[in-house]
């Protein structure tokens, strides 16, 4: 059986891309409990090789659920505030992310959890069932990220090692809105993060996935 590793084990391997109990109570203020690490030292070493982080998510801040919502709350400076409630993907005046149920009910699941930094090239320019079978294609465990992990992840990095990313391109997630769209995150540039919504059938060359896994 594997020897199980320390979080010091982990960042000698991955070094600036592990983020885990330091940096989530420098961006969010909460002091946790690091659970231990399910991954071996060859996982991290293939993480390390495909562009992968290590990030210890979150379920809940000091005042309760650490929603989209809430972290909007936390960084409003981190948001670009025209798709807050303002606009969607079709231009709507009644869309936003902050009128979606979703913003103020999901969270992340307590724990570790890999991550590629940057979309994966060869989901660009597929509809969202095509990026679906090459994602599961790969690793029978590895998903996409829900829109709160997206969030979550990337709010994270840039709190703590202050550099975007998804600068240029979206991660497709797996959280639907209520008119069945499914959100993406990205477009992280100077205006602040954006988060929008496509119908499946949607193809574009910014647009990929950024597999995770994070074992239960």
């Amino acid at each position: 059986m594997p020897a199980i590793l320390k979080v010091s084990d982990a960042r000698a391997i991955l070094g600036h891309d592990v983020l885990g109990g330091d940096e989530a109570h420098a961006a969010f203020g909460v002091r946790v409990e690091e659970p231990p690490l399910p991954f071996t030292a060859e996982e991290l070493h293939s993480a390390q090789t495909a562009g992968e982080m290590l990030v210890l998510r979150l379920a809940s801040d000091p005042t309760g659920p650490l929603t989209l919502q809430r972290m909007i709350q936390h960084m409003p400076q981190s948001f670009d505030d025209r798709y807050l409630r303002k606009m969607g993907y079709q231009l709507r005046d009644d869309w936003g992310i902050e009128l979606e149920p979703l913003a103020t009910a999901d969270t992340c699941h307590l724990g570790w959890a890999l991550v590629r930094k940057e979309i994966l090239a060869e989901t660009r320019n597929l509809a969202y069932d095509e990026q679906d079978a090459l994602v599961t294609r790969q690793r029978v465990d590895v998903r996409r990220r829900t829109a709160v992990e997206a969030v979550y992840d990337t709010l994270l990095h840039v709190a703590t090692r202050h550099m975007r990313l998804l600068a240029t391109s979206w991660d497709w997630t797996k959280s639907r809105t209520i008119d069945g769209g499914y959100l993406n995150v990205g477009g992280f540039g100077p205006a602040g993060l954006q988060i929008l919504s496509f119908s499946r059938a949607v193809r574009h060359g910014a647009l990929g996935v950024c597999p995770t896994r994070q074992p239960a």
